[in-house]
């Protein structure tokens, strides 16, 4: 921790380098009292630079763990606020992708409800097609009576409903077999 005291610490190797400066310049004058003031220090487990450093810094420290400690607190809550985000961001894709995959099954049911419409309306296409021919049948035949001609009007329109409505039961059949096999919902 004290280490980040990098002002401090500036400020210090500037005063070591002065005191070394001073301390070899009296080393020369004074030999035996910097002999003993050597042996203090080891005792001390340090030169009297570090062991200044050191006082200054424990009493920094606490402001140092402070400080750290409240931008510790700050990153710890910013990481949270982008996990939950990360987290809401997920879900509401997963929702989109939902909604979007019910969507696509939705139209792609009515495809296939449109496609067998197509094919019942063809069936019965095929139907009036053999009736349109040029092929002779009582049915075309001018009625030679009212009577006939009313035998043949009522045919016409019983052969028609009942194209319409074979086409509505194989519709239907086939709408119901989509559903049991559950193609359809």
């Amino acid at each position: 921790m004290c280490e980040m005291y990098l002002t401090r610490k500036l400020a210090f190797q500037g005063v070591n380098n002065e005191s070394s400066v001073n301390v070899d310049s009296n080393k020369h004058a004074f030999p035996d009292h910097d002999h003993d003031h050597e042996k203090e220090e080891e005792d001390r487990g340090g030169d009297t630079a570090s062991s200044h450093g050191s006082s200054a810094c424990v009493k920094h420290v606490e402001e140092l763990e402070m400080l750290l400690e409240a931008y510790f607190v700050e990153f710890d809550g910013t990481l949270n606020k982008l996990c939950h985000l990360r987290d809401y961001v997920d879900n509401t894709e997963n929702y989109i992708n939902l909604m979007l995959d019910k969507k696509q099954n939705q139209l792609l049911q009515m495809g296939v409800m449109l496609t067998t419409a197509t094919v019942v309306v063809t069936a019965g296409i095929v139907v009036v097609s053999l009736f349109g021919m040029n092929i002779h049948i009582e049915l075309m035949a001018d009625p030679e009576t009212p009577e006939m001609a009313r035998i043949k009007n009522m045919k016409f329109w019983e052969t028609t409903w009942g194209t319409v409505a074979g086409c509505a039961a194989i519709y239907l059949l086939a709408i119901y077999a989509g559903k049991k096999s559950k193609y359809l919902q």
